[in-house]
């Protein structure tokens, strides 16, 4: 197993140690929270940069790795039934890699559930509503200040409620740091 020189991706981002985790990210608020999981995990991984320029992301070689042409993929050398394995999707990567280590995701119970719970709260709500903020607020050629509201008061809201967990309770998911928190 451990063949990851033969991925496609492997032309545009050199690998240097196959046995070990390849990340492939930009320094997004995505992209961020897999490299934070791999380190809080203690897991050795590589970076490569891939950038949000149609030449990366557009590119055959990262479309082999995720055709929905988005970071961060992982691909790991030892996936399931020890398989080289490849994962997109943030939310997905850090409950797989909580799961794969046993870190940072409670065990069973109430606490498990909260995780999954706030990781979704983030993956369908924050994270799509900051991005749309920033899109019409900073990127957007004309001003859409219905969008700018839309988003803001959305993006204000999910805050608020954030703000209140957090006022009665250290973490988002029970007593302890996880996935939850990083994400």
């Amino acid at each position: 197993m451990k063949d990851l020189a033969n991925f496609p991706s492997a032309v545009k981002w050199p690998i240097a140690n196959p046995d070990i985790i390849q990340l492939y990210s930009f320094p997004t608020p995505n992209g961020v929270k897999v490299s934070i999981a791999l380190e809080e995990m203690g897991l050795s991984y590589e970076a490569h940069k891939v950038t949000l320029s149609d030449a990366d992301v557009k590119s055959p070689e990262f479309l082999a790795l995720n055709p929905n042409n988005k970071f961060p993929v992982i691909v790991d050398p030892d996936g399931p039934d020890g398989r080289d394995f490849v994962l997109w999707e943030s939310g997905a990567i850090l409950w797989y890699l909580a799961e794969k280590t046993g870190r940072l995701l409670p065990r069973e119970g109430e606490a498990r559930h909260l995780a999954h719970q706030w990781l979704m709260f983030q993956m369908s709500g924050v994270g799509p509503m900051f991005g749309q903020f920033a899109h019409f607020y900073f990127y957007a050629k004309d001003r859409h200040p219905y969008a700018i509201e839309r988003y803001g008061s959305e993006m204000r809201r999910l805050l608020q409620v954030m703000d209140e967990h957090l006022a009665a309770s250290e973490w988002f998911a029970g007593s302890a740091y996880s996935i939850a928190d990083i994400s």
